[in-house]
């Protein structure tokens, strides 16, 4: 593996992205980015705000931006928001400048993770019932993107240290 990309970490909303990248990025001493928080910072509107008054459509467009942004800088760990990889070719250039790494993470770890966050546009408003289908269609439609990643690990019964040790190594050799 290259070690001087960037690490990309894509994988559903609540896998565990952001967590990670901030231990892995202390790890590999660089710089950590969450893209949903530099998003917030630019456009000084929550995600949810962004959702409700431009468009998913819009937002997905701001996410483009910010990747190709981000890219250019030195290399950094990099947590993207959970829908960043399927759209445009957004994961083709992520594997193109970074060491992708997609986080799978149960439909039920998934749920317990998502079920009281009211922050996230596309799970807040919904029952128990609708958000675990949400989940699952999600997954089964945004699955065919995540596995284009690089590596592809197991993001659940290991702490997110550890974790982010056994990818270490693996970026690292």
């Amino acid at each position: 593996m290259d070690k001087n990309k960037h690490v990309i970490l894509v994988g559903m909303p609540g896998s565990g992205k952001s967590s990670l990248g901030f231990i892995l990025a202390k790890l590999m001493k660089r710089p950590f980015v969450d893209t949903d928080y530099y998003i917030i910072k630019r456009e000084k509107k929550s995600i949810a705000e962004i959702f409700d008054e431009q468009g998913e459509d819009n937002f997905r467009k701001l996410e483009r931006q910010t990747l190709l942004k981000i890219i250019r800088h030195n290399p950094s760990v990099i947590s993207t928001g959970g829908g960043m990889p399927c759209f445009y070719d957004n994961m083709d250039v992520m594997n193109e400048f970074a060491v992708t790494v997609y986080l799978e993470v149960t439909p039920e770890i998934l749920f317990e993770h998502l079920k009281n966050n009211k922050k996230r546009p596309l799970v807040r408003d919904k029952t128990p019932e609708d958000l675990m289908d949400y989940i699952n269609t999600s997954l089964e439609q945004r699955k065919q993107y995540y596995e284009k990643a690089c590596i592809s690990v197991q993001a659940y019964d290991i702490t997110p240290t550890q974790l982010a040790m056994n990818l270490y190594k693996m970026i690292n050799g």
